[in-house]
């Protein structure tokens, strides 16, 4: 923006404004008594608006909405007054011709409406968000003997399904139950025993990426519903400590969305309040992620952990000083081809501009944040996996930019990754080629997965490295035994 000359005209396309604007005024003792009513179209008039009047006239008694405009001889005013006990009055028209009084009953007939729904929604507002029951999956591991037997199952049904379309379908079912069981060590160990069996450990991976990614929940009453899974990456600072992960208020984001990307009318798009960080889905491997439709489906929210505990456990956690950078993702659901990738992308701005201060006020109302950045909506699992990939070059860069910027360059740097299975990711040093000595360090994270990729995870942090030309070398972690 530059100055505005100031001799002349006033520039500008301003957005017109509402047909209707309410507000009220102060006089030079107090707020005055009364609202303004003013009407931006022809004719345009301001008025002033008092609510419980009970002016007598036919049809104050009636059922259905009745209103009626009055003129007073002795005081000179015209006055408009309904049977919702509200009146208009002292009418100043800016321009001629003035209205007839049939004309000036229509459109207060139309500011009344107008001020009913505006008080529904300062109601609404002022109301919140309905409390929802939580729900959750079962986390009970099975008996030893019988976590063997499932574990072995799963394993040869993925053998069988290589070639059968049958088995497919069959090995699909026993995946959705082996997930949906409580017992993670059952799909876990599952696709561990198939390492030397590439091609069934990849459909074992696989179908059960599917059964989260595009969920099927049968209603009591018997039908069908199908959905796929989608995410926000949420990006944000902290300087407290603790992560909270339930905000009510993101359902009002839910509208938004789904107006943004343009998804049909009638179609379901709902948001998960409950967002997850990537210790909560490295926890279970991702595989709590099963029973976010059964529960959204049912109307209610998801619960990762005890909600109780966790909210006394983050509440203590506020109180330290622990400054940090949080990565989560916000799931919603869509109804199973109403959304496409070509709408993601053709919108995906549109979708941030709407959604943004939405989930600003949502996460503000439960935790404190510093700042914070919202991604693009993606499927499921190219929202974790472009999200991960974007925040590991983020801080990896930072790094090496603050060491670079201590050395004169990056001619003198290399990179030694160590993996820290507690943490599920590489631990990243920048070290002085020269003398070894320690320059910074930074974590590169595993994608999360139901069966995270390590390799995968370690040759994007090489194909990064040598973009810039830095070196890197793997050591082995030091454990303890």
């Amino acid at each position: 923006m530059k100055p505005h000359p100031k001799n002349r005209p006033i520039q500008g396309d301003p957005f017109v404004p509402n047909r209707f604007i309410f507000g009220d005024a102060v006089d030079d003792k107090a707020l005055e008594p009364y609202e303004y009513v003013v009407h931006t179209e022809v004719p345009a008039f301001v008025c002033r608006l008092v609510g419980n009047d009970d002016t007598p006239f036919t049809g104050r008694d009636a059922e259905g909405f009745a209103s009626v405009v009055l003129y007073d001889e002795q005081e000179n005013i015209t006055h408009y007054v309904c049977n919702e006990g509200f009146r208009l009055f002292d009418f100043n028209f800016w321009e001629e011709p003035l209205p007839t009084a049939a004309e000036l009953q229509r459109i207060c007939d139309a500011a009344m409406d107008a001020y009913r729904r505006l008080n529904a929604a300062y109601a609404e507002r002022e109301a919140g968000v309905k409390q929802r029951e939580f729900r959750s999956g079962p986390t009970e591991p099975l008996p030893p003997a019988e976590r063997a037997s499932s574990i072995a199952a799963l394993a040869e049904q993925a053998r069988a399904a290589l070639d059968k379309p049958l088995e497919k379908m069959q090995l699909a079912a026993a995946v959705q139950l082996a997930l949906s069981g409580g017992d993670q060590a059952v799909f876990t160990e599952a696709q561990l025993a198939l390492l030397s069996e590439p091609a069934a450990r990849e459909l074992l991976i696989g179908t059960a990426r599917d059964c989260i990614a595009f969920p099927e929940v049968v209603r009591t009453d018997g039908t069908i519903a199908s959905y796929e899974l989608w995410a926000l990456p949420f990006a944000f600072s902290r300087a407290q400590g603790g992560f909270w992960w339930h905000f009510p208020l993101l359902e009002r984001v839910e509208a938004a969305l789904a107006e943004a990307l343009e998804v049909p009318e009638k179609a379901i798009l709902w948001l998960s309040p409950t967002v997850f960080n990537v210790d909560m889905l490295n926890e279970r491997a991702c595989q709590q992620l099963v029973h976010l439709a059964p529960v959204m489906d049912a109307g209610c929210d998801f619960a990762p952990a005890d909600p109780d505990a966790s909210r006394a456990t983050f509440e203590a956690a506020s109180k330290t000083a622990e400054p940090q950078l949080v990565l989560c993702w916000i799931p919603f659901l869509v109804e199973r081809g109403t959304l496409s990738m070509e709408q993601a992308r053709l919108f995906g701005r549109k979708a941030l501009d709407a959604a943004m201060p939405l989930v600003q006020q949502a996460i503000a109302a439960e935790m404190e944040y510093g700042e914070a950045e919202l991604f693009a909506p993606m499927p499921w699992w190219e929202a974790l996996s472009s999200g991960v990939r974007a925040w590991n070059r983020k801080r990896l860069g930072l790094t090496v930019a603050l060491v670079a910027g201590q050395l004169g360059g990056i001619d003198k740097l290399e990179a030694v990754a160590e993996y820290q299975p507690e943490q599920t990711a590489f631990n990243v040093q920048v070290v002085n080629a020269e003398d070894g000595a320690l320059l910074g360090v930074a974590p590169w994270l595993l994608v999360p997965d139901v069966a995270p990729d390590r390799e995968f995870a370690y040759s994007d942090l090489a194909e990064c490295l040598a973009e810039v030309g830095i070196p890197l070398s793997h050591r082995a972690s030091r454990q303890l035994h």
